[in-house]
């Protein structure tokens, strides 16, 4: 689950502000995918250095939505081939569902209060016209992050986290589908988790999972050309 580091003073480092702005910049489609990301127009546009700018887009190297290369600096990465999002999709069925089973049966009464918290502040901030789908991305990402270490088992965390999948996703589609329905699927994740209800649970997370996949392969698909006016 993300988290900020914070000075001595209380405010959140520079450099996790820079990277969270960046990280939606991507997200939003500020930046598009395979576009030259120059770190001195960033470091003006943002009105900080370059050394935040840098750290920033290492890290977001690491979550490969920013590629480096030699001599040429670096990019955003290109969008999810089909075959890598039928891969993706494929990889989160085999772990995800099974986790939100154990985590119903696992989990101690704080660790689904804070996922309720989380899913009930996506709905009030999206409700409310306050989050932007980048901090939208992140709130999915944090759900489903909180889902899994509901589960008490550390290496399935660590499996999840190397998919990368809510921030690739995300950039995918800006589609209205892809939230709204996406908050009352949360919903019923959570209720089966509270009940501790392992096959509920699981029926949920795989639900959700299968419609997410259905709203966003129509990202893939080739607009029908219309004819020409007579």
């Amino acid at each position: 689950m993300s988290q900020r580091t914070t000075e001595r003073s209380g405010r959140p480092r520079m450099s996790d502000v820079v990277y969270e702005r960046l990280q939606e910049f991507l997200l939003d489609g500020q930046i598009q995918p395979g576009e030259r990301i120059r770190v001195d127009e960033l470091s003006r546009r943002l009105g900080v250095s370059q050394t935040p700018v840098r750290e920033s887009l290492n890290r977001l190297e690491a979550e490969d939505l920013v590629t480096k290369t030699h001599l040429i600096g670096y990019s955003a990465t290109p969008k999810l081939t089909p075959q890598r999002f039928e891969d993706l999709f494929e990889a989160r069925f085999l772990i995800e569902p099974y986790c939100s089973g154990l985590a119903a049966g696992r989990h101690r009464g704080d660790e689904v209060e804070q996922l309720a918290q989380i899913a009930s502040e996506m709905r009030g901030s999206y409700q409310a016209g306050t989050m932007s789908y980048g901090a939208f991305a992140r709130a999915d990402a944090d759900f489903h992050e909180a889902v899994i270490a509901a589960t008490g088992n550390s290496y399935f965390g660590e499996i999840f986290a190397k998919l990368h999948c809510h921030l690739q996703l995300f950039r995918l589609l800006r589609d209205s589908r892809v939230t709204e329905d996406a908050l009352d699927e949360h919903d019923l994740i959570v209720t089966a988790i509270r009940q501790r209800d392992t096959q509920s649970a699981d029926r949920a997370m795989h639900a959700h999972l299968t419609a997410s996949r259905g709203r966003l392969r129509s990202a893939f698909e080739t607009p029908t050309p219309q004819p020409p006016p007579t």
